[in-house]
């Protein structure tokens, strides 16, 4: 296969990167205006610059920009509408003048000579005036390349977005004189606050009666703070300084994180109440620091990450950092002034506050916090686990929990099992406490009740094999928050020691106040503070609920999400202690990477990787065959001389006999029941031809071999070989590939193709075309179902299957006036329009995402591949013509290439036999391996784009990159595991790829050049050396690179408003698609005429339902056991509401819609909360598929026993207890009918197709 040669190569970091570099010409230039011309024609030497000098000292930049825009662009538009050209730069202020915010002097570039020669003599006659100043220019010489070059490629912004954002620096421009600031904990009435701790900056504030006259040492100012240029307004910030300190402080509020705000009076002394989702940031800085002028060197990194303020505070900042209190000064301005800032900015309403007792509390001393320690230590763990979490997630003070000692006592003698779910359900209940409806002891004993009236037998029930019950803790800069233990899919190590030991495992995550990962701040330093919370605990381990847990490893994708393995330490009957050393020595033989802190950490991830458990394999039944490869030579850019280079065309890639796949699949059918449904007992079930295993130390995919029928056979090669462990051969399985996925675009890759020439009208025709199959859902319920399935709605409750069937069994009224259904449909749309707006995720109709496999039968030539598309209940599709090819991301522009796919193969030829359905198969042939042409890809389980619209198919095409990493890091010794907790702590604090991808993407948004610009072309070397960084150990800077001036429109948050002036309006594709989406309000319109389930299905199938539960004379069933398992769901729905809205708050949950789809409607504010949001998401859909899926099962009995009429019976029974419920209005009613709908229609599908089948008339 031949790709278009690369232009030059580039030197990096003192190495020679041979990634390709495409021809540009050397100087972009806006669009309408040729290389190295202006508008004028003049090449860019000839450009002028003149002094500025006379600028008021203490005026911002953006009056002063906003002043010479309208003398010199006195009209708004595009670029060509301007005659003249310029980009004005102010100089520093002197680090003497504090107030000052510039030097009074700057350099203004135009790029017209006479009209800078014009503009220098004209001040006499008609200056340019800021106030009382008039500005004076002067002309310098030297050549001005470089700055014209800069300015050109930065996007225009308007002057009314410039006038816009004049006004919100001159409205949030005011600070307020804070006197006193205090954390606490409010009563649960809210009309007390007790204070825990205070900084006190005024001797006169009356925080606390007797209080003792102190001397001044510092001062507190409150103000609203927009953030560095471009960025939005999105944070409070109270500066503490003093002229005896040597540091001064500051206390971050997010205004997303402002849950309410409360205005009162004491003594004559204004104060607000500002109450919190989650804990602010805490900062410090030297006050004195010497300042060199420079702003990139004086302010960045300026500001230091702290967890408390000092020892006072760090003793009770992990329990009252929620809600804090502010005593500000009496002069009227300042409230005044904080009114219209926070109105300004859309903060909650300030309310009156009821607070009529100010105390001095000491509700966490170190002697009640060691009272609760004590208490717990003598509880069993998961109940001290339990009690943990009331006391860490702030639901319970310590003298609370302390009166419920005798109470927990109580329910241990019931039962350990039983004590936990009480507890636990205590989360869900905590709440009302908030409220004053019930105390601690009340809500603990409603909580028991409702266990009860779940059933003891389903109280007690244990997951499944190959799920196991997980327990979390969050680690954040102030406190520990504990979670669980939730339902999850285990791995090969708790699976060794099996469920009696699985409480000795626990899952640490490191993470911003909130969750959201650490993220790259331009101001404030995380290094040393990570180094210190998270490197202690990764030393020194952790301590929970009185046990003490120890590093033990990590996943792949857990320290991408950093989040690790602890364990406790325990004694186990057969191998004795068990510790994290011993575990690790235990998974294999390390000694070929065990010099290499990172690639050790990865090969021990192998281990931790989540898996199904599947089949036993005899050593005589694994043989190992020798990997596709060759030595050759690669032409890396024009020029270039042939560099030789070992390429392995099946890098990751094994084989597995058909009857050893069909055993797998039994195996894991068993564990999953319901992975695939059917129309009829006669249609044809698609059963995946190519799973990702692991097997010892092998990891990979395996695809179906014809040629291995009727042995039981796996055949890996060495590519998959990543260390020894020939002790253990179970097939442990990644994923099963029995149904293809649909192909969405991204935003990278929108970025790319617009860049490589596809027009802008091909993406805007599949966007619309979205939106319009999305509105259309709310009228049919097909449509409905395709949205959901889509965008993976409603999986969970089987809800894409429930709606086709509406049509066939006459309940088509729920689709349309059923208030639930259309709450459903409503919020299913805001998320599929949020989805396209916020991320460009946009269907491609006809094109598929499936894994790669190797062409072991070497049928196909270079450049071409097969691929077969089977979806259950439809026909086979094989893939035939042209074909666009890459993998997620695409960065680099040669990461997508044109291919050949081969359709249906012929008659009798291997593809014939094997279709190898829902993979796509690359030939073995060629100079480099397609995969390895696509981002770097392999066969280890990548999977790949084939995208066959032709409209996507750009006119040009890039070479692509030759993706040769760098040097792994290598020790002179063995690695320890502390060398791979260095290496970790290294990880979360050089860890760029994020902000590698986001500025790639940014430039190229602005360059006109895109992703071909070369600094577009440096971020991408180095993207594809930060995703190799978990491996190699070498971290990725990106230190002298150019970065982003401007925020392009598509890149605005959730949260914010694209048109307050921080934004420009992009042109690109991107820009145009942005645009093209309104959000409509998840919150539906009132139904006229509404109906309700019960009404509809009485309708349509009582009278059906009646008749078959006669002729098969099914006895009636007792209602109670439903009762109880209503009772069951209810409580777990609404922990799972609790658990998983993007607040961390008591009084912050999901509604049950969002649970029923597994969407959270909730607004981010940045990337790294978006990337949160679809975490949280992820893991509710797992959870609450479990949920429904156990459920289900309860409703409908053991299937293999029960006759179809008994299930029906069951199912009818349990939807007349789920109406009874609905009209008591219980939680949790809607999502439970639903379930048992869903049952009821299954199983008179199921006894419609047997009586059709056996010829008799439906029942219809």
């Amino acid at each position: 296969m031949s790709y278009p040669a690369s232009s030059r190569r580039r030197s990096r970091g003192g190495r020679t990167s041979s990634r390709s570099t495409p021809s540009t010409p050397s100087t972009p230039l806006p669009q309408g205006e040729t290389a190295r011309n202006g508008p004028s024609g003049r090449s860019l030497d000839d450009k002028y610059q003149l002094a500025v000098a006379n600028l008021p000292r203490q005026v911002d930049f953006t009056t002063i920009r906003l002043a010479f825009e309208k003398v010199l662009r006195p009209r708004t538009g595009r670029w060509e509408d301007f005659p003249i050209h310029f980009t004005l730069q102010v100089d520093p202020p002197d680090p003497k003048r504090p107030k000052d915010k510039n030097r009074g002097t700057g350099v203004i570039y135009l790029n017209d000579g006479k009209f800078a020669k014009h503009l220098a003599t004209r001040v006499n006659e008609d200056p340019i005036k800021i106030g009382d100043y008039e500005v004076l220019f002067q002309k310098q010489d030297g050549s001005l390349a470089r700055a014209i070059q800069g300015f050109y490629r930065r996007p225009m912004i308007s002057r009314e977005a410039l006038e816009r954002k004049k006004k919100n620096q001159e409205a949030l421009g005011h600070e307020v004189r804070v006197l006193a600031v205090q954390f606490g904990i409010e009563g649960r009435s809210r009309e007390s606050f007790s204070v825990e701790w205070e900084g006190d900056y005024n001797p006169n504030v009356p925080t606390r009666a007797g209080q003792q006259q102190k001397e001044y040492k510092s001062y507190a100012y409150l103000k609203f703070n927009e953030g560095r240029e471009g960025e939005n307004p999105r944070s409070l910030q109270i500066e503490i300084a003093g002229h005896s300190q040597s540091d001064m402080y500051r206390i971050t509020i997010p205004m997303e994180r402002i849950r309410g705000l409360e205005n009162g009076w004491v003594d004559g002394y204004p104060f607000i109440i500002m109450r919190l989702y989650n804990p602010p940031s805490f900062e410090t800085k030297p006050q004195y620091a010497s300042l060199t002028g420079d702003p990139k060197r004086d302010f960045r990194h300026s500001w230091r990450r702290l967890g408390s303020l000092d020892a006072a505070h760090l003793r009770v900042v992990a329990f009252a950092s929620k809600v804090l209190r502010l005593v500000i000064t009496s002069d009227s301005t300042h409230l005044d002034n904080f009114i219209k800032m926070s109105r300004f900015v859309r903060l909650p309403p300030l309310q009156t506050s009821r607070h009529a007792q100010i105390a001095r509390g000491d509700l966490f001393s170190r002697r009640r916090l060691d009272e609760v320690k004590a208490m717990s230590s003598k509880f069993p763990w998961t109940v001290a686990f339990q009690c943990d979490a009331l006391l860490r997630n702030c639901l319970l003070l310590p003298w609370e929990i302390l009166e419920l000692k005798g109470e927990i006592n109580r329910l241990i003698s019931i039962g350990e099992r039983f004590a936990e779910e009480v507890l636990k359900l205590f989360v869900v209940l905590a709440p009302n406490l908030f409220e004053n409806k019930e105390t601690a002891l009340d809500c603990l004993r409603r909580a028991e009740t409702e266990c009860n009236n779940r059933g003891m037998s389903l109280a007690l029930t244990t997951p499944k094999f190959g799920l196991f019950r997980s327990r979390h803790v969050l680690v954040t800069p102030t406190s520990y928050q504990l979670e669980g233990p939730y339902s999850e899919q285990s791995n090969r190590v708790i699976r060794d020691f099996g469920p009696d030991f699985e409480d000795h495992f626990i899952r640490i995550a490191f993470g911003d106040e909130g969750g959201a990962l650490y993220r790259h701040d331009w101001e404030v330093h995380n290094e040393k503070f990570l180094e210190e919370r998270v490197g202690t605990i990764l030393h020194n381990g952790i301590e929970i609920a009185g046990r003490r847990f120890e590093f033990l490893a990590y996943s792949g994708s857990g320290l991408r999400q950093h989040s690790f393995w602890f364990v406790c330490p325990f004694d186990h009957p057969t191998l004795g202690e068990v510790s994290a050393g011993s575990i690790r020595m235990g998974l294999g033989d390390f000694r070929r990477v065990i010099r290499e802190p990172a690639r050790y950490g990865a090969r021990i991830s192998q281990a931790f990787s989540a898996t199904d458990p599947s089949v036993e394999m005899k050593l005589k039944e694994i043989e190992v065959m020798d990997d596709v490869e060759a030595e050759t030579q690669i032409k890396y850019g024009e020029g270039e001389e042939l560099k030789p280079r070992k390429l392995t065309w099946t890098d990751g890639h094994g084989t597995i006999s058909p009857d050893l796949a069909e055993e797998i699949w039994q195996v894991l059918c068993n564990l999953r029941p319901g992975r695939v449904k059917t129309k009829s007992d006669d249609e044809e079930v698609v059963k995946p031809k190519a799973y990702q295993i692991r097997l010892g130390g092998y990891k990979g995919v395996v695809s179906v071999d014809y040629k291995l029928k009727g042995k039981r056979l796996i055949r890996v090669r060495p590519s998959m070989d990543k260390f020894d462990a020939p002790h253990s051969l179970g097939i442990e399985i990644s994923e099963a590939f029995n149904k293809p996925s649909r192909m969405y675009l991204n935003r990278p890759l929108i970025m790319l193709l617009d860049t490589l020439g596809v027009t802008h009208a091909a993406f805007i025709r599949l966007q619309d075309a979205a939106l319009e199959d999305a509105k259309d859902a709310l009228n049919h319920p097909d449509s409905s179902a395709m949205l959901m399935e889509q965008h993976g709605l409603g999986e969970a409750f089987e809800l894409p299957g429930l709606l086709t069937r509406f049509r066939k069994y006459g309940l088509q009224n729920l689709h349309e006036r059923d208030p639930f259904f259309r709450k459903l449909l409503s919020f299913s749309l805001y998320h599929a329009q949020r989805e396209l707006k916020y991320h460009a995720r946009i269907l491609v109709p006809g094109s598929w995402t499936v894994v790669g496999v190797a062409d072991i039968h070497n049928q196909l030539e270079d450049g071409e591949i097969y691929a077969c598309i089977h979806r259950q209940g439809e026909e086979r599709e094989y893939i035939e013509g042209p074909v666009l090819i890459c993998r997620s991301p695409t960065v680099h522009p040669g990461d997508v290439q044109l291919v050949h796919a081969i359709g249906k193969p012929e008659t009798g030829s291997p593809y014939d036999i094997e279709k190898l359905e829902n993979t796509v198969v690359f030939s073995v042939k060629g100079r480099r391996p397609l995969p390895d042409c696509l981002g770097g890809g392999d066969l280890d389980g990548d999977e790949y784009y084939l995208i066959t619209n032709k409209e996507l198919h750009p006119p040009r095409y890039e070479a692509p990159a030759s993706y040769i990493g760098p040097e792994r890091t290598k020790l002179d010794r063995d690695a320890t595991v502390e060398d791979i907790i260095d290496f970790v702590i290294q990880y979360m604090t050089h860890d760029n790829l994020g902000l590698i991808g986001v500025n790639h993407l940014r430039l190229a948004d602005q360059r006109p050049e895109g992703v071909l610009d070369n600094d577009c072309l440096a971020y991408a070397d180095r993207y594809s050396d930060a995703v190799d960084y978990p491996k190699t150990g070498v971290p990725v800077s990106i230190d002298g690179m150019p970065k982003p001036t401007d925020i392009p429109d598509w890149y605005c948050a959730e949260s914010y408003d694209p048109n307050n002036g921080d934004y420009y309006e992009s042109n690109r594709a991107l820009g145009e698609l942005f645009r093209g989406v309104r959000l409509s309000d998840p919150n539906p319109a009132p139904v006229e005429l509404p109906v309700n389930q019960e009404d509809v299905v009485r309708a349509a199938l009582q009278e059906k339902v009646y008749r078959i539960l006669n002729d098969c004379e099914a006895e009636p069933l007792e209602d109670h056991p439903f009762r109880q398992l209503f009772a069951r769901y209810s409580y777990e729905l609404k922990y799972q509401c609790a658990t998983h809205s993007l607040a961390q708050s008591a009084n912050s949950r999901l509604n049950e819609e969002e649970v029923v789809l597994g969407t959270i409607l909730g607004k981010t504010s940045a990337v790294n909360e978006s990337r949160k949001r679809r975490n949280l998401m992820e893991r509710l859909t797992k959870q609450s598929k479990d949920l429904a899926r156990s459920i289900k099962k309860e409703i409908l009995g053991d299937r293999s026993v029960l006759s179809l009429g008994n299930q029906l019976a069951r199912a009818w029974t349990c939807l007349e207890v789920a109406w009874e419920i609905a009209r008591a209005n219980k939680f949790g009613k809607n999502s439970f009918g639903l379930i048992a709908l869903t049952s009821l229609l299954d199983v008179l599908y199921e006894i419609d197709s047997k009586r059709a089948e056996q010829g008799e008339e439906s029942t219809r």
